[in-house]
């Protein structure tokens, strides 16, 4: 009786254990409402591109000619026609955030660096962060202030590409500098 009764609790246990993998391998691969996800490589958009870019290639890099645009930089995966290949691109980010009242918040084409400068890139608690000085404008009381986003939210990886509302700037330069 005591062998059946151990027999019976390894089964009940593994079958719990696969239940889990079953249930969070279906979280993982489910998206939440309004995003537009699927697994890693597969080539379409991921809004949560920390998952197709190697965190340690992401960085902020400023425009050598063009002044005040800064770039986001990175080595991402989700190649269409390498489901196991990366390559490196730049994304304007004035594509992707307005400056409001001192604030930097997503819009398409909102070019917010034309109000704010000295932008840095850094990680907070797993997040992906913009920090930029930005002007409050005369609706926001004048003077300048610190604003910061989360870029996790909006951005994502098309074909490779580093995106936002549709947009992709250039695959990287060999001499790895943006234009």
């Amino acid at each position: 009786m005591k062998t059946i009764t151990i027999w019976f609790v390894i089964v009940f246990v593994v079958a719990q254990i696969t239940a889990l993998e079953i249930h969070q391998n279906h979280a993982l691969s489910s998206t939440s409402p309004g995003s537009t996800t699927a697994s890693i490589f597969n080539g379409t958009a991921s809004k949560d591109f920390r998952i197709q870019c190697d965190s340690g290639s992401l960085g902020l890099v400023r425009s050598p000619t063009r002044a005040n645009i800064y770039y986001l930089r990175g080595v991402c995966g989700g190649l269409y026609s390498d489901p196991h290949g990366s390559r490196c691109s730049f994304l304007d980010l004035s594509m992707c955030y307005i400056n409001d009242a001192g604030n930097i918040r997503p819009q398409k084409l909102g070019h917010f660096t034309d109000s704010c400068s000295g932008c840095t890139f850094y990680s907070s608690h797993g997040s992906n962060m913009l920090a930029c000085t930005c002007g409050r404008g005369d609706g926001g009381g004048g003077g300048i202030q610190e604003a910061a986003i989360e870029l996790d939210n909006l951005l994502y990886v098309k074909n490779g590409f580093l995106s936002c509302y549709g947009y992709t700037n250039f695959e990287c330069p060999g001499e790895n500098v943006p234009y």
